[in-house]
């Protein structure tokens, strides 16, 4: 049995693939829980699938690999995304309301937007109707935070690039398809807003150039930041554990 020490300090099983990427034998194990119950939540059952990465591992890794589970799932990789923004966002969408709302202010003051915090909800992995076509199923937003007068879609990235060839015509980028679709029906579904936000978040920044455009006193702005400028934002419940996870899964993940 391989183990590597968790950023708690506890012993944790592993497993390697072919290429060097580490994944726990317990997919539990690779979140900051911030004290949510009960556990597993919806949002991550959702992603609980069995992944085509499983033909990465050579048979004595993979059988430590599917042990927990019965399968391979992407969130047992230290290079999942959805891990991270789990553990950042998934305790904020389940804290209470001032909790919430606090952290929503320093994450909106991180990012230069000015708006109203109070009443924030943040959510996780829901989808939009699609801007070219507004048929359902359309892009996934990993993170979402919606005020009286501020709706911001994330989009969270680990170590892997910005998709490219999205849209009908496939000549469209994730950023691109967001800020579509808050210009085009952000103001007729969301009347009352006055800054649409699409903010990039990942491992060293650059997903996305810093942008603001104005149309009839409704801003939309493109943000970049980092995932070690939000585990700064101390009025987070887990801000202390989120630098030592985050620190973890650096030192864990290939660099390449």
């Amino acid at each position: 049995m391989r183990t590597i020490r968790n950023w708690l300090n506890a012993e944790v099983e592993i497993a390697t693939s072919a290429g060097g990427v580490v994944a726990l034998a317990d997919a539990w194990q690779n979140f900051v829980r911030g004290g949510v119950t009960p556990w597993p939540t919806p949002e991550l059952i959702q992603k609980l699938y069995q992944s085509r990465q499983a033909r990465a591992f050579k048979e004595s890794e993979l059988a430590v690999a599917t042990r927990a589970l019965g399968f391979y799932s992407d969130l047992q990789s230290l290079h999942s995304e959805d891990a991270i923004t789990w553990s950042v966002f998934g305790p904020i969408a389940y804290a209470e309301p001032k909790v919430r709302g606090r952290f929503v202010e320093e994450l909106l003051r991180l990012v230069g937007v000015s708006g109203a915090a109070e009443g924030a909800n943040v959510w996780l992995w829901r989808r939009l109707p699609h801007p070219d076509t507004l048929v359902p199923g359309g892009p996934e937003i990993d993170f979402g935070v919606q005020t009286s007068d501020v709706f911001l879609l994330g989009e969270a990235k680990w170590r892997s690039s910005v998709a490219a060839t999205q849209g009908v015509e496939r000549n469209k980028d994730q950023f691109t398809l967001r800020r579509e679709f808050c210009s085009k029906y952000g103001r007729r579904i969301l009347p009352e807003v006055k800054h649409f936000v699409v903010l990039g978040v990942s491992w060293r920044g650059g997903l996305i150039q810093r942008g603001d455009s104005d149309a009839e006193g409704v801003a939309l702005h493109s943000r970049d930041i980092t995932w070690d400028q939000i585990a700064a934002v101390d009025s987070h419940p887990c801000s202390a554990e989120l630098r030592s996870y985050i620190a973890w899964k650096k030192a864990h993940s290939l660099t390449v």
